[in-house]
């Protein structure tokens, strides 16, 4: 599935993915031993922002159009092509 100016959303999908599977994880394990709830609580919230961070540079990334995208235009000069000498 292509969204956000035709690029794949794969990668976004798999860490959300991910993020809940170990959240499920977690919970599973949290509900068979009580006492790690204290313990897991802050691995929550840094499994959640790490992916929130991943979530925010992919979409920065995708944003600005050729300001930010270098391959959109060609960073060599054009006019070297013509001036120069055939070296033949």
């Amino acid at each position: 599935m292509r969204i956000w100016r035709g690029r794949h959303s794969a990668p976004l999908i798999i860490i959300w993915v991910v993020a809940l599977g170990l959240a499920a994880l977690m919970y599973q394990v949290e509900n068979s031993q009580p006492a790690y709830t204290e313990l897991l609580r802050p691995v929550y919230v840094i499994v959640f922002g790490v992916a929130l961070i991943i979530t925010w540079k992919w979409f920065r990334a995708r944003t600005g159009g050729a300001r930010t995208d270098r391959r959109q235009r060609d960073r060599r000069r054009s006019d070297r092509r013509d001036d120069g000498e055939d070296l033949e």
